[in-house]
């Protein structure tokens, strides 16, 4: 890939020019950036059975509604109940506790912009090997510190908020941002942190450094860059049926089958995509699908600056 010079950010993506402004309560000598030198002796990554499709920004609360997946029974439909509520792989059903996401009315006086439902105008993404993911491998850099994905620096903010600098300094140690997702949850977890203070720094601080660290992630490559431009207007959707807030909250099967039902229809949204807004966006399946709404934004933000 090719890297650019960071550029400042255009005034409409929260005007950040460095974490500072991300996190206004942390002045500049604040910033949650990765300490210089750490020790060869630290933990290494651990190890994340690929089976799995982790889907990283997604923190789940135990008062949040639950959603099961569908029970399976043997071919004969007989047998023990333990048995009928077993899967082939002779594990149950595993239980996702979902937000149900509620929607206000958007005010005439925000200003907004409306996008046409339909299957040949919908991009979806998710997991790792998608460039439009926050946990796709691509090198970041922020205030002269590198980060391996937006999800590091993501995860970087959360820690150095909620447990300091020191513990944000650990994650250098997880290369791939599976690993950091992982090691953000068992330094949370060793900390005590309790649930609803970790759901609270989400729904204050992370639309934020997501809108920061997405914009140099697509100003400083250019390959991607042009890969997010080449979306046109298309409505980019985050597939995953474990978070209802940043993604659908639902995978890209059930997505592409509320698309169909909704053709013909659109979808009106806040034009500049803060927390204050967050109640307006609408739903996208079963989620509000913010990473998608910031990720247009962005898109809208590089568009105009290419054209200037």
């Amino acid at each position: 890939m090719n890297k650019k010079s960071v550029g400042q950010p255009p005034e409409g993506l929260h005007e950040t020019k460095s974490l500072a402004s991300a996190l206004p309560e942390k002045n500049a000598e604040q910033r949650p950036k990765y300490v210089q030198i750490l020790k060869q002796e630290t933990a290494g990554p651990a190890q994340v059975s690929p089976a799995k499709s982790p889907v990283g920004l997604g923190n789940s609360s135990p008062a949040e509604s639950p959603v099961v997946e569908p029970k399976k029974t043997n071919a004969k439909g007989k047998g023990s109940k333990k048995n009928n509520f077993a899967q082939q792989n002779g594990k149950r059903p595993f239980r996702v506790f979902l937000k149900k996401q509620e929607v206000v009315a958007l005010p005439s006086e925000i200003k907004s912009r409306e996008l046409p439902i339909a299957p040949d105008n919908v991009v979806y993404f998710n997991g790792p090997t998608h460039y439009l993911s926050a946990l796709y491998p691509c090198t970041v850099v922020v205030d002269g510190n590198e980060y391996n994905s937006v999800e590091h620096y993501y995860q970087a903010c959360k820690l150095y908020v909620l447990t300091g600098e020191q513990s944000a300094a650990q994650l250098k140690a997880s290369e791939t941002p599976i690993e950091v997702k992982k090691a953000t949850k068992n330094i949370l977890k060793e900390a005590k942190i309790p649930a609803k203070k970790i759901s609270a720094w989400k729904d204050k601080d992370s639309i934020a450094v997501l809108k920061h660290v997405i914009y140099h992630k697509f100003n400083q490559n250019d390959e991607l860059k042009v890969k997010l431009l080449d979306t046109g207007d298309k409505i980019l959707i985050q597939t995953y049926i474990g978070d209802t807030y940043f993604a659908a909250g639902a995978n890209a099967k059930y997505t592409s089958t509320w698309v169909d039902r909704h053709v013909n229809q659109s979808l009106k949204y806040p034009e500049n995509v803060v927390v204050d807004n967050v109640q307006y966006l609408p739903l996208v399946a079963n989620g509000k699908n913010v990473l998608g709404w910031i990720l247009m934004q962005v898109r809208d933000e590089l568009r105009m600056r290419s054209s200037a």
